[in-house]
């Protein structure tokens, strides 16, 4: 206590002496100043902190709404679909290709500038795709596919899929797993139950190589291919080295074709569904099955939310998710939902290429569609 008291005045005695110099009032503004530095650090912490809970607390609010909604089902009428593929039939000539505008672009589909859509942008972004689709549909993306599976597609032991715009080939492994435990044996690639195609090879080699972890080798093959034309398709492995060009999709060969946030991609709609229904049994228990986005309508609190959230989160958050590189590509994911027609109207694009859309499913308040088809038979049938 004594070397405390004989401090106690040379401190007060130093300070004085540092006054007189002129000092003592740095010292003071020293002190003020810190103290000044440390309130405002302070109040950046608290306002990241709310930032982050915001940032936390919103999509989380989203999510759980999402997870407690029930879908709309819209049930279209089938007489006006079979009116469609007719009127449609009658009007095309043998051989005819879709109308032009008088830029080139088809009359159903625009096609996409600077590669926009097209394989080589998935090449560009293959690397964080899946990452990337967790983020942006907040881990929802695999509920909505598993739809797909469960309520659309309704396979058969033998039955034959098609998977377009197959990715990362998502939608094919859990085709092939559902097969697979109901029975489906694994045999020559070439015979395979589940056939995946995109045109896109650095998505493909990445599917090749999830699908030999999921140990379906045999029962999923997966090609580079294009949705419009499937006469021709090229095998591929988890190098990217791809095969030469071999015979495609026989006509009347399959029994469920689906397809995942694809078709919007596609710069001729009409073509593929063409194909599509080329391509499927016309068979009662045949079905097309379309997963895609949709800019939501309404004036509902939560379709308001999830419409600002298409238009300006995505491409925000795309280019997080792709450290920069993906931005441009995820502007065009917005575009791209901007310009898809409404639901009714694509259902009318599907019926006059022939395949009936009995069902409409909206998720997330009408971000999100599946639309589930059948090949539009003659009456006798």
């Amino acid at each position: 206590q004594g070397e405390e008291t004989d401090e106690t005045p040379l401190r007060q005695r130093s300070f004085s002496f540092l006054r007189a110099l002129g000092l003592g009032r740095i010292l003071t503004s020293a002190r003020l100043s810190a103290g000044g530095l440390a309130g405002r650090v302070m109040g950046f912490v608290r306002s990241c902190c709310k930032f982050a809970a915001v940032f936390g607390v919103v999509p989380l609010s989203v999510l759980i709404a999402v997870l407690l909604e029930t879908p709309d089902v819209l049930e279209l009428p089938q007489d006006e679909a079979a009116a469609a593929f007719e009127d449609a039939s009658a009007a095309a000539s043998p051989g005819a290709t879709p109308q032009t505008s008088a830029d080139g672009q088809a009359e159903f589909g625009t096609a996409v500038p600077n590669g926009m859509g097209s394989g080589s942008m998935f090449d560009r972004i293959a690397s964080a795709y899946d990452s990337t689709n967790k983020i942006l549909s907040l881990g929802l993306d695999q509920r909505w596919r598993n739809a797909m599976i469960n309520d659309c597609m309704v396979l058969q032991k033998d039955d034959k899929v098609l998977d377009l715009a197959t990715g990362t080939a998502d939608v094919s492994i859990l085709a092939g797993s559902s097969l697979k435990t109901l029975g489906a044996a694994a045999s020559e690639a070439s015979a395979a139950s589940v056939l995946g195609l995109d045109p896109s090879s650095g998505m493909l080699r990445r599917g090749v190589a999830k699908v030999e972890g999921h140990g379906l080798n045999g029962l999923v093959r997966l090609v580079k291919g294009d949705a419009q034309d499937l006469s021709s398709v090229q095998d591929i492995d988890a190098q990217g080295t791809l095969s030469e060009p071999t015979s495609g999709v026989a006509s009347d060969s399959i029994d469920k074709i689906s397809m995942s946030f694809g078709i919007r991609n596609v710069p001729n709609r009409a073509l593929a569904l063409r194909e599509m229904r080329r391509v499927l049994r016309k068979s009662g228990s045949s079905r097309v099955c379309i997963l895609e986005f949709s800019l939501p309508h309404g004036d509902r609190f939560l379709s308001l939310v999830a419409r600002t959230f298409i238009t300006k989160v995505v491409p925000f958050l795309g280019r997080i998710a792709t450290l920069n590189s993906g931005g441009e590509e995820y502007q065009y994911l917005e575009r791209s939902i901007l310009k898809f027609p409404k639901p009714v109207d694509f259902a009318a694009e599907l019926a006059s290429a022939g395949l009936s859309v009995r069902t409409i499913t909206s998720f997330a308040y009408g971000a999100v569609n599946l639309y589930t088809a059948t090949p539009t038979l003659p009456a006798s049938q």
